[in-house]
């Protein structure tokens, strides 16, 4: 089955090409410009993890703690402060400030500081995270760690489209894990920039379901011309797409740390 989605704004067709730098000291989030970081949650040490811990607010550290396992406890600790450390770079407020709520579809959101032009989308998978960062624009990120066998899965009928699912099923089994998380992770990402999250009906808009092709949208109830979408390179054995809201160039990727975010 040919398919050949109307493509409002280009996105690159080999992901490599992006790299996560560290980034200046003095950053800025110009108009136009969207801003990926990826955090490494397992790369942190237990003195760090304390003082991060302190960034966080009293639901957040009830949350981690109700984690069972010590690493898990970690993930959502880091990956938490991160986040804070992260936005209030851009907002020019203490990391600890930060409040949040979450709209009536419960896309997480700014609320402190108030009328804040910042949106942001976050994303983790065992132990990496994404936080995507632009300015009066929606945006969606998702990362996702490529396991074998998902196509065996149920939910693959109840999440992809007939085209995907035609595309996916005429691959051999050593590329349709990796074409299966690149369909994935572009659906998830354009579900999170339209403040929907699975909540949108997967089955009823279509991405390209090539992992190696430009990352193209179909979309029954909007216009794919709204919104950019790019494949991120999050690293080996993973997945990850950007969705933006409009016309935006590369994406500037950083990469964080708890040294990086202090500056």
């Amino acid at each position: 089955m040919s398919w050949a989605p109307p493509m409002l704004h280009a996105a690159p067709r080999d992901a490599s090409t992006l790299a996560w730098n560290i980034p200046p000291a003095e950053l800025t989030l110009a108009p136009g410009e969207v801003h990926v970081w990826r955090a490494d949650l397992d790369a942190v040490g237990d003195t760090d993890v304390a003082q991060l811990t302190l960034l966080l607010a009293p639901d957040e550290r009830a949350r981690a703690g109700r984690r069972v396992h010590a690493p898990d406890r970690q993930r959502v600790i880091v990956g938490r402060a991160a986040l804070r450390m992260v936005l209030a770079r851009y907002a020019g407020v203490d990391a600890a400030c930060l409040t949040f709520g979450r709209t009536a579809a419960g896309k997480p959101v700014l609320t402190e500081p108030p009328d804040s032009a910042l949106r942001f989308s976050t994303s983790h998978s065992a132990g990496l995270a994404l936080c995507a960062i632009v300015a009066g624009r929606e945006v969606g990120v998702d990362v996702e760690r490529i396991l074998r066998g998902p196509m065996e899965d149920v939910v693959a009928d109840r999440t992809l489209s007939p085209t995907e699912l035609s595309v996916l099923r005429a691959l051999g089994p050593g590329g349709r894990d990796r074409a299966f998380f690149a369909v994935w992770t572009r659906k998830e990402a354009y579900a999170k920039a339209r403040g929907l999250g699975l909540a949108l009906a997967f089955e009823r808009f279509s991405v390209s379901a090539a992992p190696d092709a430009p990352a193209l949208l179909d979309a029954e109830d909007d216009d794919p011309r709204r919104w950019t979408m790019y494949d991120l390179p999050a690293g080996d054995g993973y997945a990850a797409a950007l969705v933006v809201e409009g016309a935006v160039g590369r994406p500037m990727c950083w990469a964080w740390s708890p040294a990086v975010s202090a500056r």
